[in-house]
């Protein structure tokens, strides 16, 4: 919230209930996020894995789960007794869970996530996790130096891919998101290190999967703001930074916060809302002569 008493020059940062990857940004249909609630706002399917533990062998290639098909050419981690009695694929990061999705070794195939009738998908997340050693004795499993590569499909096409890590780290039991508004029916996703021999073999865990189905644009946090009283019109302007396509965004302002009574700035639209996409520039002119104003940024779904 901004108070825009005369000269004051604020930079601001509005956490609404979301974060932004932190690997590579690319340009794509598919928004790729980091943590939970950024991509799924309202969970339709989900998978915890139980039948997944460190004794049974699950062959990988048909795994469904409720109506969520998860699969890849492989065994279950089980199938690797030495490594199943130590793996920690999420570095304590799911307590003392011990059923999740993870190979028994690695790889060269990507794990498919999906329905089991290829419904359209919206959103997706999962807690991350992978099977590369470490070489650390107090922790041998889960390597924060993979990168998390990422493809998603619909109708047999590939829409959008891009990969998260390893600069920053990807750390274990970090929750991945990826959020369409058009929708995706496959979303394909692997484990791989840079300085492996092979550079397509991976080894990818995960847990906690949630799959929205309806296209409910998550709330994102408006991270990037600048905010400024031009000090010679007293003409007080927003700048807010990388906004959602998918998303409609004003500037709402009050001069009293005893009782607060919100109005919208306009322009651009009588309502004050304007579609989201790339920079977004709000200016009060009626904050000329005003004493105080105090403002706040809101978000909703188109």
């Amino acid at each position: 919230m901004i108070n825009s008493q005369p000269l004051a020059t604020l930079r601001c940062v509005a956490a609404l209930a979301a974060s932004f990857a932190f690997g590579a940004r690319i340009t794509a249909a598919t928004l790729q996020t980091v943590g939970p609630g950024t991509a799924v706002s309202s969970v339709d399917l989900a998978a915890n894995f139980d039948a997944l533990n460190a004794t049974t062998v699950v062959h990988l290639e048909s795994f469904t789960e409720g109506a969520l098909k998860i699969f890849t050419s492989a065994d279950s981690w089980a199938a690797d007794f030495a490594m199943a009695a130590t793996l920690d694929p999420f570095h304590g990061a799911n307590g003392s869970d011990r059923t999740f999705y993870a190979i028994s070794s690695g790889n060269n195939d990507w794990v498919t996530i999906q329905t089991t009738n290829l419904t359209v998908i919206h959103g997706v997340e999962f807690m991350y996790g992978n099977t590369w050693t470490t070489g650390n004795a107090q922790v041998p499993w889960g390597n924060p130096n993979a990168i998390a590569e990422w493809q998603t499909w619909k109708n047999g096409a590939m829409l959008s891919s891009g990969a998260v890590g390893p600069v920053p780290l990807l750390q274990m039991g970090t929750v991945l998101g990826f959020y369409d508004p058009a929708g995706f029916d496959q979303l394909l996703v692997r484990a791989t290190i840079p300085s492996s021999g092979d550079p397509t073999l991976q080894a990818l865990a995960l847990d906690n999967l949630t799959v929205m189905l309806t296209n409910l644009p998550p709330l994102p946090v408006i991270y990037g703001s600048d905010f400024g009283v031009d000090p010679a019109t007293g003409v007080a302007s927003l700048t807010v930074y990388d906004t959602i396509p998918g998303c409609q965004y004003r500037l709402v302002y009050t001069e009293s916060l005893a009782v607060p009574v919100w109005n919208p700035v306009t322009p651009p639209a009588p309502d004050g809302w304007t579609a989201g996409g790339g920079t977004l520039v709000f200016v009060d002119a009626g904050a000329v002569g005003r004493p105080q104003r105090f403002y706040r940024v809101e978000v909703r779904p188109l």
